[in-house]
């Protein structure tokens, strides 16, 4: 149903305050009239989101959004115009002149239960921790980092290596359960060595492992998130997550594992945070196709505080040349110094 002008000013009435909490927007500041969050806009580092109490409406002073709560609902929960004042008259109880209201929310698909995880053994992953791996060795070698910076991001990642040489990254999620780790070999010019396939703990370990043993994946490094975390970076490869951990320390860096690791479910546990994902660069951009279908699905099933980005960087930035080498954002941010020595 439509709403007239009487009911849509009582919907526009509802205290704006209370409608960020409702939505979960932290507001920060000690003012009474005005507050101020991070803006759902732009990658906002300081809060710029003004919510003004007596005014009732919002307004960033970077990027200049703004509105009403109507506006605010429809922005922060992908809502249409009679969808977001739906939501407002239900979740606060408004009445009407006409008192039957239709509700206009389309219902999404219904999202997948959480996976039941039967964790491998943490000693594992504690015996399995040092810098002996050959990735080890080439990232210092390089130059992608320091040896401060790698025993920084090794433990940070907790990265293992086996008695090949392999380094091993292990998936292990918020609740710290290991799902398994994966053993990957490496040149000294920190290239893949294409010459030694990668291989699983959990398939090395299956004789050893329950009957209920069943692998999920989880994104490398989700261990990380904390109640702190605002910003969630999320790359291809474990190498390139665990490079830009020391290079761009305002984001958490996780990695799916490959372009054909990436599914909608392995967002799931991201759904609080401000999400940028940066696809590799290759000749045809089917990373980024096929990435931008995977989104969208992940945000037509689970209910993301903030849109998720899809970083059209390497899409746009790189020479043919590059997109034949399928380079990374680290390769591009590293060939980008090189060219300016």
């Amino acid at each position: 149903m439509k709403y007239n002008e009487l009911d849509l000013q009582k919907i526009r009435e509802m205290p704006i305050f209370d409608v960020c909490s409702k939505l979960g927007i932290t507001l920060k500041g000690k003012g009474k009239i005005t507050k101020r969050t991070l803006c759902w806009h732009h990658n906002d580092k300081h809060p710029s989101m003004h919510i003004n109490k007596d005014k009732n409406i919002y307004k960033c002073f970077v990027c200049g959004e703004g509105g009403d709560v109507i506006k605010l609902v429809q922005e922060y929960e992908n809502l249409d115009f009679l969808e977001a004042c739906d939501w407002l008259v239900k979740e606060f109880d408004v009445i009407l002149t006409n008192h039957t209201v239709q509700n206009h929310v389309k219902s999404k698909p219904s999202a997948p239960p959480p996976p039941i995880v039967v964790p491998l053994d943490t000693a594992l992953v504690t015996k399995s921790k040092g810098l002996g791996s050959e990735f080890c060795k080439a990232v210092v070698a390089t130059g992608y980092l320091s040896e401060g910076q790698l025993r920084n991001a090794a433990e940070r990642y907790q990265l293992g290596y086996s008695k090949e040489g392999g380094v091993i990254f292990w998936e292990i999620d918020q609740q710290q359960q290991v799902h398994t780790g994966k053993i990957m070999y490496y040149q000294p010019d920190c290239h893949r060595d294409k010459e030694h396939h990668p291989t699983w703990v959990h398939t090395i370990l299956k004789q050893q492992l329950p009957a209920e043993y069943e692998l999920q994946h989880c994104l490398f490094g989700l261990h990380l998130l904390n109640e702190r975390t605002e910003r969630v970076a999320i790359v291809e490869s474990e190498k390139t997550a665990v490079i830009m951990s020391e290079k761009f320390t305002d984001f958490v860096w996780l990695s799916c594992g490959g372009m054909q690791m990436l599914k909608p479910e392995l967002l799931a546990p991201l759904v609080q945070y401000r999400i940028i994902i940066f696809p590799d660069a290759d000749p045809e951009g089917e990373a980024y196709k096929q990435w931008t279908d995977i989104v969208n699905e992940a945000q037509r099933l689970y209910r993301f505080r903030y849109p998720i980005r899809l970083s059209p960087l390497l899409e746009q930035k790189t020479t043919k040349e590059q997109k034949e080498r399928k380079i990374d954002i680290v390769d591009f941010l590293f060939e980008q110094d090189e060219s300016h020595v």
